[in-house]
């Protein structure tokens, strides 16, 4: 007989995973619509942030992304079904949210 508290721990999982991709794509966003936000304010003549340069800070961030890609090594994965329940949440939430 299975517990209930399994089933309970299952569907929580993937709403949790839900939830994250709603959250992701939301964040994304907005992210990108504040950022097309500050292209065209510098285009007009407005600056909101002093002495930022996108090319900086685009420059800033592959550095800091091929740094962290370097670090990670993927090995032997053991998947369950608790992850596989959440990547499926996660990938419904990012792409219905």
């Amino acid at each position: 007989m299975i517990a209930y508290t399994s089933i309970i721990d299952f569907i929580l999982t993937f709403v949790a995973g839900l939830l994250f991709g709603l959250a992701i794509k939301k964040g994304l966003t907005t992210f990108v619509l504040a950022i097309v936000g500050f292209v065209i304010a510098g285009y007009v003549g407005l600056t909101f942030v002093p002495k930022i340069s996108f090319s900086y800070e685009v420059t800033k961030f592959l550095s800091l992304a091929t740094a962290y890609v370097k670090d990670v090594q993927l090995g032997a994965i053991a998947v369950s079904l608790t992850v596989v329940l959440f990547l499926i949440g996660l990938a419904i939430g990012l792409w219905k949210g």
